[in-house]
């Protein structure tokens, strides 16, 4: 015991999901300098501990009912989000899961534990971390490890969580992880693994989650204490999980209103929050938000984008126009009474419904998908929970990105898929009509298309892209902890951005006539 006052306590912390007990009432205290190893069989609720030491579960999470307290220096922890640890926690994943943000270099996810270059290359040197210009997926499981551990002792952490940070590693990285815990450790490190010996001769604590009765107790560490606990794991008898108590029908129709309410009001604070920050670009020269917002434009605006909605409306334009004069009801004599009109309703339909509309939705089905497929991965691989510990706020790192790459997506599309569908109309019209210019053709297709329509059209495609990169948000930051959830996310996405989009420019269309 390193202190007087507990770095951590818990007095009475017990958890149920649904009725069935997860965690019964457990009591200890965690002191200063104190390295623990939390062990248990699998399954067991481990992790539940780790996420409420965290504040990724408390007594605000939905389905979890939590009792007791859970106190850092004294002050109650459960009723806070992650943010509120205020970086005296830190967390480093395991490998699978590590939190690290896959799609950016070694360097650039260390400047969110610490823009101050010295203190970086302090962290880099004492770490043994190479070539940091890497993308960090390419980094070895050991590697990976000690990448996330820099990030969090760079961020100031004292008590830092590390779960299972030798699964899936060799002897030889599994030492090189368990040598760097020992550098790095701070105030307190608790360690949850099944290779309890690796950290043996480290610890000074054992946490050990019984699964005779499922309390967590707090021993201490020695070849005795591992025997007993082997014995336990090996031989002892699981405590059966009470029966889950009857929900009734108006209790559940009551939590499913409450989750569409809740998705609601946040789906529309993302958006107007999208709404307040016009001056949004300037941030691509942040440190941390320019890289996601350069990546969010790069991939919006990929050439295959462009060609993909640009085909599109050339397919439209195509059938369009051909279907319309060739079949023509007694074309020999309407045609030449109605064709001024014709062209021009072409123009309006092309330029100011159809191809906006068009668009909109393609790009709903395709970059919609695409934001929540990223964003999921980024929920499943816990690097969404690694950001709330960093304490980057998720809409502006995340949100605003998407946004920007959806705006100029749109609106590079809705020009490029007009100037393209006002070509390829021309081209039809002009092979079925020999007799007539491309300038009789040009004056008659802009005729209706004055600066007032090109406002309506940046409006309505504008408000359906902040649409659906607020629902591709909402959905793809969903926690998720298996593949199949991402799956149902992208699927949630789509239909939730499609009939977004239909309804929007149904609205404009009623504002605009």
């Amino acid at each position: 015991m390193g202190s007087a006052t507990p770095v951590l306590s818990v007095d009475g912390l017990a958890v149920r999901a649904g009725g069935v007990r997860l965690l019964a009432p457990s009591h200890f205290e965690l002191y200063e300098g104190e390295r623990v190893v939390l062990v248990g069989p699998s399954g067991y609720g481990k992790s539940l501990f780790a996420d409420l030491l965290l504040g990724f579960a408390g007594r605000g999470s939905i389905g979890l009912d939590v009792e007791g307290e859970l106190a850092l220096d004294g002050e109650p922890l459960l009723a806070y989000g992650p943010q509120a640890r205020d970086h005296r926690v830190g967390a480093v994943f395991q490998m699978q899961r590590s939190g690290l943000f896959d799609d950016l270099t070694i360097e650039q996810n260390l400047r969110f534990g610490s823009e101050d270059e010295s203190a970086r290359s302090a962290v880099i040197e004492s770490l043994r971390l190479e070539h940091v210009e890497r993308p960090v997926t390419q980094c070895s499981g050991g590697e990976g490890v000690r990448v996330a551990l820099a990030r969090t002792l760079l961020r100031g952490a004292g008590v830092i969580v590390y779960d299972e940070p030798t699964t899936g590693l060799d002897p030889l990285n599994a030492r090189g992880v368990v040598a760097a815990i020992g550098e790095a450790h701070r105030r307190l490190s608790i360690v949850i693994t099944h290779d309890y010996a690796a950290f043996g001769g480290q610890a000074d604590v054992v946490l050990f989650l019984d699964p005779s009765d499922r309390t967590l107790k707090r021993l201490e560490a020695g070849p005795a204490t591992f025997a007993r606990i082997e014995e336990a794991l090996g031989g002892g008898r699981a405590a059966a999980p009470e029966p889950a108590a009857a929900t009734p029908w108006l209790g559940r129709l009551r939590a499913g209103w409450l989750h569409l309410a809740l998705g609601t009001s946040e789906f529309l604070l993302d958006a107007l929050w999208l709404l307040a920050w016009p001056w949004a670009w300037l941030r691509s020269a942040h440190p941390l938000d320019g890289p996601r917002l350069r990546q969010a434009l790069r991939r919006d605006l990929a050439p295959g984008v462009l060609a993909f909605v640009g085909l599109s409306a050339m397919l439209v334009a195509v059938t369009g126009t051909y279907f319309l004069f060739e079949r023509l009801p007694k074309r020999v004599w309407t045609e030449p009474l109605v064709q001024d009109d014709l062209v021009t309703g072409l123009g309006l339909i092309f330029g100011r419904i159809g191809i906006p509309l068009l668009v909109s939705v393609l790009l709903a089905a395709k970059l919609g998908a695409a934001a929540a497929a990223h964003l999921g991965h980024m929920s499943l691989t816990r690097q969404l929970d690694a950001l709330d510990l960093l304490a980057v706020p998720r809409r502006r790192h995340l949100l605003l990105p998407l946004a920007c790459g959806q705006l100029a997506s749109a609106w590079a599309s809705t020009a490029l898929a007009v100037g393209l569908s006002y070509l390829t109309s021309m081209v039809v019209f002009l092979a079925l009509h020999p007799g007539y210019s491309a300038v009789y053709f040009h004056h008659a297709f802009l005729a209706a298309l004055d600066g007032d329509v090109v406002l309506w059209v940046l409006a309505k495609t504008g408000v359906s892209a902040l649409g659906v990169a607020a629902v591709a948000f909402r959905v793809g930051t969903a926690p998720m902890r298996a593949p199949a959830q991402v799956v149902g996310g992208i699927h949630r996405t789509l239909l939730r951005a499609l009939l977004l989009v239909l309804l929007v420019h149904a609205l404009f269309a009623f504002a605009e006539y």
